[in-house]
């Protein structure tokens, strides 16, 4: 399990309100949230959720449902940014890593009642004895990676795409897809030619046998890790619905990959492999005067140069009572 997804959904009797929202994050870190909370006789717009979405469907309505009513209900507008604020407030309290690990122990255990006392105790203050449904799901990334591309499958069946993919460079390699990594990726964008990424084969038939060979510890039972690939080639696609990006890969061993990717999803990468952001370090270094020390030359502190200060003032104040007697003699 990579990531945890909690679904809350609620209704306060002390406060006449109803709220929906999600808690979502990496295993054992801090949380990301995100709720609507409205009086209840707005009601009927949260009857659209039936708790059963994955996690992508529900991140999608949560943010048509806000975008709709929000525009439209100053009264759910105000409710909802105070909402959101208070629970941030909460959870720095309690301390959001904490939470983080809390949910993650609650997901892997697969208990329902020890999530419901976490986010009671959250919201006791705003909603005393708020009655909650909750659903959740500990996912992979390469799940969430799936169900990602799944979503998005319509916009990759654009006419451009399918007459590009009978180019004779790419027509008979086999399809992967990029392992999203929605907390802590970064966007296609910011990768380039020889950077590392991570990909699954759509068709594991295909290239299986391969693999094997090259990645032999990528393979347990019906799991499979993913793979690294080396970015041989990237191309921008213009669609109907925008840009996309064309990308070839090297995984090894004469077997090459192609996938194309939206440059609004965060994918998942390993920052010492991206040479984008090593040149990042180099543009933010260059222009600047590099002072390098000799390894045997001392180095003074604030103190030690005081009283070297001291001392020698001490020295020259008696070598010049020396020489004034001598005069005088």
């Amino acid at each position: 399990m990579d990531l945890y997804f909690v679904k809350v959904k609620g209704r306060s009797k002390a406060t006449a309100e109803e709220f929906i929202g999600y808690f979502f994050g990496k295993a054992n870190n801090a949380p990301e949230y995100d709720f609507i909370i409205v009086p209840m006789r707005f009601s009927e717009h949260l009857d659209s959720f039936t708790m059963e979405e994955n996690i992508i469907e529900f991140r999608e309505k949560l943010e048509k449902l806000k975008k709709d009513l929000l525009e439209e209900e100053t009264v759910v507008s105000d409710l909802t940014l105070s909402f959101n604020t208070f629970l941030n407030t909460m959870m720095n309290k309690r301390g959001k890593l904490a939470l983080g690990i809390e949910f993650t122990t609650a997901v892997k255990e697969n208990d329902e009642g020890v999530l419901e006392l976490i986010i009671s105790n959250l919201i006791e203050d705003w909603s005393p004895k708020a009655e909650l449904k909750i659903a959740f799901d500990g996912i992979s990334l390469e799940e969430y990676s799936a169900l990602t591309v799944l979503e998005m499958k319509g916009d990759f069946e654009d006419e451009e795409i399918a007459k590009i993919y009978k180019r004779p460079d790419l027509e008979n390699i086999p399809e992967f897809f990029p392992v999203i990594d929605p907390i802590n990726g970064v966007s296609i964008t910011k990768f380039d030619i020889e950077d590392i990424l991570y990909v699954v084969p759509v068709d594991i038939s295909s290239t299986e046998e391969k693999l094997k060979e090259v990645y032999p510890n990528n393979f347990s039972g019906s799991k499979i890790k993913p793979f690294p690939g080396k970015i041989i080639g990237k191309e921008i696609i213009k669609t109907k619905k925008g840009n996309l990006f064309l990308i070839k890969i090297d995984l090894g061993e004469n077997i090459i990959g192609k996938f194309v990717v939206s440059p609004s999803l965060k994918l998942l990468h390993d920052e010492t492999l991206l040479k984008s952001s090593k040149r990042v370090e180099e543009i933010k270094t260059h222009g600047k005067i590099k002072v390098i020390r000799p390894s045997h030359s001392p180095v003074f502190t604030g103190s030690e140069l005081l009283i070297a200060f001291l001392t020698t003032m001490f020295f020259a104040g008696f070598l010049i009572i020396i020489l004034y007697i001598l005069k005088i003699l």
